[in-house]
């Protein structure tokens, strides 16, 4: 048997593809995207293994990493670290404009599908950098504001006469500024909404206008909408870190679906239900293990895979050019 016959046998293709699923869905549960950036490149790389067109490459994806996102979805909610008014206010309209997305798709050819995919990915590493390193910076801000307030309540405390009035101080700031701090995030307007607010009502279109973009991007990208969504909470929102992926994961999955359903004449299913497998396996441990890193460290793990997929990206962007070039 020649080596091109066996990468073709079925039990092989089956195996690679449910390697492909895992690896995906762990990358997808640690750091909220990459499912698209892993299970693409996969599928399309020409080798007798996979070898499928664009679109049926997106498809695998859309079906795939659908069941990625409920099992991350799950675990995210488990722990509460999801925002379910938000992922509503984004994820029903993104379903609307998920359709429209995958009309746009079928009607590009395998190369423009590509280079949308790769030359979109790209562009947008420095925007996502820019925005985490904002949030950096307010988290700084707000840690030394929380010192200041810790210095107070010591100064205050030792300045007192009476011993047990200076510690009844010191207990009542301390919860003052634990109040303080929380509020932050639960009257956050850009997170929890009154709808009988004419200005809530400006911040509902804001995020459903935002959710009918998200559901066009995500289903020409193939999932490739998920950090363009955290970077929008994490800009809009003063939500934590796991609070804007477990919210991004769950706000997506209703356009993810639609999507996967409207491109099921063109996913070839015995492939896509082998890296499905994979991937809700890969998920609900990448989740596991993304709830158990600080939110610095799950930062900087996110900001680290923005340049090892935007590097390839770059990469796929001037191939897909130079084929595109070539067939004028």
């Amino acid at each position: 048997m020649s080596f091109s016959s066996y990468t073709k046998h079925p039990i092989i293709r089956n195996l690679y593809a449910t390697v492909v699923g895992t690896l995906a869905g762990t990358t997808f549960g640690i750091v909220g995207y990459g499912g698209a950036q892993v299970i693409i490149p996969s599928m399309t790389f020409p080798f007798p293994i996979a070898n499928y067109s664009q679109l049926s490459a997106t498809g695998i994806s859309l079906s795939s990493m659908s069941i990625s996102t409920l099992t991350s979805g799950y675990q995210f909610w488990h722990q509460d670290c999801v925002n379910i008014q938000l992922a509503l206010m984004i994820g029903v309209p993104a379903v609307l404009s998920a359709r429209v997305g995958s009309v746009w798709a079928k009607k590009l050819s395998g190369d423009a599908l590509a280079l949308f995919f790769n030359g979109f990915s790209m562009v947008m590493i420095p925007t996502h950098f820019w925005i985490q390193k904002r949030a950096l910076e307010r988290q700084e801000m707000k840690g030394s504001e929380l010192e200041l307030s810790h210095e107070k309540a010591a100064n205050d405390a030792n300045d007192a006469n009476d011993a047990n009035d200076a510690n009844e101080k010191e207990e009542q700031i301390q919860t003052g500024s634990a109040i303080a701090i929380n509020s932050t995030i639960i009257k956050d307007p850009n997170i929890i909404l009154d709808f009988s607010s004419n200005r809530d009502a400006m911040q509902i279109m804001q995020h459903a206008s935002y959710g009918l973009l998200s559901g066009i991007v995500s289903s020409l990208m193939g999932v490739g909408g998920l950090p363009l969504t955290m970077s929008y909470l994490t800009e809009t929102t003063s939500l934590p870190h796991h609070c804007i992926q477990g919210t991004a994961v769950c706000a997506l999955i209703p356009s993810i679906l639609m999507s996967a359903v409207s491109r099921i004449h063109s996913i070839p299913l015995q492939t896509a239900g082998c890296v499905a497998m994979g991937a809700m396996g890969g998920g609900y441990v990448g989740a596991k293990f993304a709830l158990g890193l600080s939110e610095d460290h799950l930062r900087f793990l996110y900001m680290g895979s923005l340049v090892v997929f935007g590097g390839r990206s770059v990469i796929g962007a001037a191939r897909n050019i130079q084929r595109i070039r070539g067939k004028m």
